[in-house]
């Protein structure tokens, strides 16, 4: 594709996004309409780890920011750092953080290894490993919805423990239960102690 065709297309791309975010929102003085409504109450598709990843950097106080790989994790923890009433949906597969990321293909896989591991697994066939081993330790099917305070408080029920299936080998599975700890305290889900 040509430059300027490319231009174009993430032009388009941009604008359509602008249009769907702004169908969601209401005018100012107005109350939401039903479509509103209902696209609000839309649950946000996640993956178990990357919520417990969000609230571990949270709890580390690092910033979010666009990642080279362009993926929306940055925009994903503001929504998800600024409301636990938020609706999820746990999904073992491509979710809203994959979205824009440069290695997810079409068909809704990643591409991408983790190169810092030897041997280099796929990142997709490791955090389907991960994904599905949070979710039977919390006893929580794939595809199930609750709030995001729902999932956290399930979390916070199986740590310490938990934290260890998230633990890349060459981490700190210490530092990792204690920003988990620390991310849980901030947001109101477990009481300091």
């Amino acid at each position: 594709m040509k430059k300027m065709q490319r231009r174009h297309l993430l032009c388009w791309i941009g604008c359509g996004a602008l249009l769907v975010l702004a169908r969601r929102v209401p005018a100012a003085g107005r109350e939401p309409g039903p479509e509103e409504k209902r696209a609000a109450e839309e649950a946000v598709k996640l993956r178990p780890h990357h919520i417990l990843d969000i609230v571990t950097s949270y709890g580390a106080d690092e910033r979010f920011e666009p990642h080279p790989y362009g993926h929306s994790l940055h925009t994903v923890a503001g929504t998800l750092l600024s409301g636990l009433p938020l609706r999820i949906r746990l999904v073992v597969g491509a979710d809203a953080v994959c979205n824009g990321c440069r290695h997810l293909r079409p068909d809704g896989r990643c591409d991408d290894v983790l190169s810092q591991l030897d041997p280099s697994p796929s990142k997709q066939a490791y955090n389907e490993v991960i994904d599905c081993r949070v979710l039977d330790d919390l006893k929580i099917k794939p595809e199930a919805e609750m709030t995001l305070r729902e999932y956290l408080a399930a979390v916070d029920s199986r740590v310490p423990g938990l934290e260890k299936i998230c633990t890349h080998p060459k981490e700190d599975e210490r530092q990792r239960l204690s920003n988990l700890v620390a991310g849980l305290v901030k947001l109101g889900v477990r009481t300091p102690g």
